[in-house]
């Protein structure tokens, strides 16, 4: 496990797990009964033990954080899907993409990130004018069109990071706000209800051929999360 530097923000801790490594008994044990159901939907053993390694690896984050034993970490789903915490202020979310996961913890409200591995996508000009505002289409075309993959991802994960802090799935659609494609940190927000809910995003520096992002709500605006 790798702990990631995100230039400046003091209230969020990143992680980065492997997930292709042998999984031993015990840390198998440690999971919940609802986890291992889950497991095994996945119909490939490689997607059912990296969808393992990836629980295993944020049990054993928060394990750290809360000072507890990983089998005692107790989380349930919000009305919008999202896990959180049953018994303390800390905000977490996971995810996972081919054979590595992406972990964030915050105290400072509600947190989310995205991780995706590089790979050619056959319908990404498609996906990018349905799913990026006009300016990030624009910024989007600008690109040449070698680093226009890079230039994707980048905008896909930081939607999908304010998505997740948000907590809100499929409901809203990522067009309707701004989250750039460039790689530095920006404030935006998302109407909710008509209510402004801020966040800040940031995108991930990783020592692989991957983008991810990560996205923080203020815990003042806890309460507009879904």
């Amino acid at each position: 496990m790798h702990l990631i530097e995100l230039p400046g923000s003091d209230d969020i801790s990143l992680w980065l797990a492997e997930l292709d490594h042998p999984l031993d008994e015990p840390s198998i044990q440690s999971l919940g009964e609802e986890e291992i159901r889950r497991s095994r939907r996945f119909r490939l053993p490689q997607d059912r033990h990296r969808f393992l390694a990836s629980h295993v690896a944020t049990r054993q984050v928060l394990s750290r954080a809360l000072n507890q034993k990983p089998s005692a970490i107790r989380w349930m789903a919000s009305p919008g899907g999202k896990p959180t915490l049953a018994d303390a202020e800390l905000a977490f979310n996971l995810s996972h993409s081919g054979g590595w996961a992406l972990i964030g913890l915050s105290r400072a409200g509600p947190i989310g990130v995205d991780i995706e591995m590089l790979a050619p996508i056959s319908n990404m000009a498609d996906l990018a004018r349905r799913n990026f505002t006009q300016d990030e289409h624009h910024q989007f075309l600008q690109l040449p069109p070698q680093e226009r993959l890079t230039g994707f991802l980048r905008g896909w994960t930081r939607k999908e990071a304010c998505l997740k802090a948000l907590g809100s799935g499929l409901s809203i659609e990522p067009h309707i706000f701004e989250a750039g494609l460039e790689a530095t940190a920006r404030d935006t927000h998302i109407d909710v209800s008509g209510q402004r809910c801020p966040m800040t995003v940031w995108s991930v520096p990783l020592p692989m051929t991957a983008q991810a992002a990560v996205a923080l709500i203020p815990s003042s605006h806890q309460h507009l999360t879904l």
